[in-house]
């Protein structure tokens, strides 16, 4: 009997241990901060027509309340109901390229090319796209790509960031300035953004992916005035001053930010992210803005 005995004991206290073992193993959950006034666990998801599974670029129209967006491989301009829970229309302006960005500036759309080319879309009365003509190519050497514009109306200007640029090392990521009413582009950054100091931003929070930051979208808030940056190879969404001097940096989770591209807001804050598809239909969400 003590032999039975010592042998039950023996068991229990194995599975005890084992039980301790794959407990301690167990991975910890994670926690993802969301930016100042939004929260990620209050989020609203659009599932769009698999017309935009390659949706790049997206921006809120102000004075005509509706959403643009474009394809990214079609000279194609679509436009969103004020949900963006629909397309309502769709105009051709271009042959196929590599469209990467969309931006409004003084109630006219643009359209960024991957190479550094803007397209201005003239529209009628009513809307209706009518053409697309170059409005500016940038003029730098080597080889150089965009995914980033966004209006910056105390500039009187658009502003394109690189995504890799000849001119640009790890340390650092250029932003060039495309005045559409006077000059047009200037060869010279607007500013540059340090790369460096966002990398160790995101370390010291534990952030999950460190990969280079590569700005797939931006805009300018419309409350706070600042410059808020989407990352889709680094999974991260950078806050920073309108001069691209980096403040706060958060981690965007893969789960419900698969791939994004797109960045625009609201006037009352509330911001809108899309993101292309990737085993699935594309998607735009909502962060309504929290004054509290």
């Amino acid at each position: 009997m003590s032999f039975l005995n010592f042998k039950s004991k023996t068991s229990g206290l194995f599975i005890l241990f084992l039980f301790l073992l794959l407990a301690g193993c167990k991975q910890k959950v994670r926690m993802i901060k969301s930016p100042p006034h939004y929260s990620f666990k209050s989020v609203q998801t659009f599932k769009l027509d698999l017309k935009l599974k390659e949706i790049s670029g997206l921006a809120w129209d102000t004075r005509r309340d509706e959403f643009l967006a474009h394809y990214d491989e079609a000279g194609k301009l679509y436009i969103l109901d004020k949900t963006a829970n629909g397309i309502t229309a769709e105009y051709p302006f271009g042959a196929k390229g590599d469209y990467e960005d969309i931006a409004i500036y003084n109630g006219t759309p643009y359209i960024l090319i991957s190479n550094g080319t803007i397209i201005k879309i003239n529209r009628d009365s009513t809307g209706k796209v009518i053409s697309g003509e170059k409005a500016g190519q940038l003029n730098i050497t080597g080889t150089n790509d965009f995914e980033t514009l966004y209006a910056d109306t105390a500039r009187k200007a658009l502003v394109m960031v690189c995504k890799n640029c000849a001119m640009d090392d790890k340390s650092k990521v250029s932003a060039f300035a495309f005045y559409p009413d006077s000059i047009g582009f200037v060869n010279e950054p607007v500013y540059q953004i340090d790369a460096t100091k966002i990398k160790d931003m995101s370390a010291k929070l534990g952030h999950h992916k460190t990969s280079k930051f590569q700005p797939s979208a931006a805009g300018i808030h419309p409350l706070d005035k600042k410059l808020y940056i989407v990352s889709s190879a680094a999974s991260q969404l950078v806050i920073c001053d309108q001069n691209g001097n980096p403040e706060q940096v958060y981690e965007l989770g893969e789960k419900l930010f698969p791939q994004p591209e797109g960045l625009t807001f609201k006037n009352d804050g509330t911001m809108y992210i899309s993101n292309e598809g990737v085993a699935a239909k594309a998607t735009i969400l909502q962060f309504r803005y929290k004054a509290n």
